[in-house]
């Protein structure tokens, strides 16, 4: 069963001026993030805003990933509210070629009992065909993957581990005794993970110095270095900077679709100008 390791980029799904997929873009990006040092990509992730697209865009989005033949490791998320689209998307995974699956909490129902949050991963797990890490974040889905939902849960041979997305030190380490691969969803707490153990990261910055982030795997010391480009991005709004950034350097439009909104040109050309000056990225 593959586990997965290393540097992950949750990369985002490249819209074009008339909000339609990008397939060029998005095999161009995860064609440099191999290039860059990158393990892996996730597909679909938050970054990917896969809350905003139908099935059929998702299965599109997947297809294009797999066809780009990055030599990357794909993830896939599944998440979803409604279990069989859940399912639908994990067979999908699997017919592509996906080495792994992510999967949130259903979210719609902030207060479902802890057996049917179990139920749902239960059922996901003994009909995938691919190994599936649960997506602890909390902050988005107002479902946390907690101690009492993993032992409902139980030992199951296709779960292997948990992306934690809350950049809280002691989520890492409530979590990662509890799974083989933990991976840690936010850029400044990289060294800290991979020295407690973890196996690895999907954080927003690897879509734009996905560099940087491969090199803290072997070299702690460029943690402050990540920690300023995160805070830079932050800065101007997370998703909308690394759109930006792609935009920047070429690879597409990377248009916003509403409910969210892309960057204003007054800022976009502040950041453009904030992340020169620090060189952190090359154009």
């Amino acid at each position: 069963m593959y586990l997965p390791e290393g540097a992950f980029a949750p990369v985002p799904t490249p819209l074009n001026e008339s909000g339609a997929f990008d397939h060029a873009a998005l095999a161009a990006h995860l064609k440099w993030l191999k290039a860059e040092g990158l393990a892996g990509a996730l597909i679909l992730g938050t970054n990917g805003e896969f809350a905003s697209c139908s099935l059929g865009e998702r299965r599109l989005i997947a297809e294009a990933a797999a066809k780009a033949d990055s030599g990357l490791k794909l993830l896939l998320n599944v998440g979803s509210c409604a279990l069989p689209e859940a399912l639908d998307m994990a067979d999908i995974g699997a017919g592509l070629g996906f080495d792994a699956l992510l999967c949130p909490p259903p979210w719609y129902f902030r207060q479902a009992p802890v057996a049917g949050l179990a139920d749902f991963f239960k059922r996901l797990l003994d009909a995938s065909k691919l190994p599936v890490l649960l997506y602890h974040i909390p902050q988005m889905t107002g479902v946390p993957i907690s101690d009492e939902l993993l032992d409902a849960i139980g030992p199951h041979e296709g779960l292997v581990g948990v992306k934690d997305s809350t950049g809280d030190e002691t989520e890492m380490a409530r979590l990662m005794p509890r799974v083989a691969a933990y991976l840690v969803g936010h850029d400044k707490l990289v060294a800290t993970c991979m020295a407690a153990g973890g196996k690895g990261s999907i954080s927003a910055c690897a879509s734009v110095v996905p560099d940087l982030v491969a090199s803290i795997m072997h070299k702690p010391d460029q943690q402050g270095k990540l920690n300023s480009v995160r805070g830079l991005l932050e800065k101007f709004g997370l998703g909308a900077s690394v759109k930006a950034v792609l935009r920047r350097k070429g690879f597409g439009a990377y248009a916003a679709r509403p409910p969210l909104t892309g960057m204003d040109p007054g800022s976009e050309k502040q950041l453009i100008v904030m992340l020169d000056m620090f060189g952190a990225i090359r154009w």
